[in-house]
């Protein structure tokens, strides 16, 4: 059974908007292990990222990331290679997977690295299965009982998401795992 013989590593990331085509770009990035339905919060990687673009106004105000706060943070290369290395041979689980990884490709492009390879899951489509449509994290943590505010940081998103990810496994089955993991590329 893959929960247990895994280490999954719950991901999420800020950025400066919505949009890595149009020349967004990652600022914050955050990756939360969890073995066998336990959460290692102390073992978790985080960084904030100098994009070496601008941060819009507005967007600092939904993550309260200044240009200033990461003007003396390492750059995308430097984060993408550390981050790369911690998280290789883990499944990764994000909230809305797509979101993240086309964030996350366009990272290992710029900096001139191979894309991640890792197998994953998207929370999005194990609440489709356990509550018969996709519900954002937000409804999770109210239907969950999780009362962890969502404060558009990387790190404490990070750990809300391990949080429901490992209630909705415990809703799922174990050993249902598997059913939901997607290969990069696949």
């Amino acid at each position: 059974m893959i929960w247990n013989d895994i280490i999954f590593c719950v991901v999420d990331t800020e950025t400066t908007g919505t949009d890595p085509f149009g020349g967004d770009r990652i600022i914050e990035i955050a990756a939360v292990p969890v073995f066998k339905g336990k959460i290692f919060s102390n073992r978790a990687f985080h960084s904030l990222v100098n994009p070496h673009v601008r941060i819009p106004a507005l967007i600092q105000k939904v993550h309260g990331i200044s240009n200033e706060e990461v003007e003396e943070a390492p750059d995308m290369g430097t984060v993408y290679e550390r981050f790369r290395d911690y998280v290789k041979g883990t499944v990764l689980v994000f909230h809305n997977a797509n979101f993240d990884l086309t964030f996350l490709d366009m990272m290992a492009k710029e900096t001139r690295n191979f894309p991640l390879t890792n197998a994953y899951i998207d929370t999005l489509d194990i609440s489709q299965e356990v509550f018969g449509r996709p519900h954002s994290l937000k409804w999770l943590c109210e239907k969950l009982g999780i009362r962890d505010r969502i404060e558009h940081r990387a790190l404490s998103d990070a750990l809300v998401t391990a949080k429901v990810f490992v209630r909705l496994v415990k809703l799922l089955g174990e050993h249902k795992v598997d059913d939901f993991i997607r290969k990069k590329w696949g």
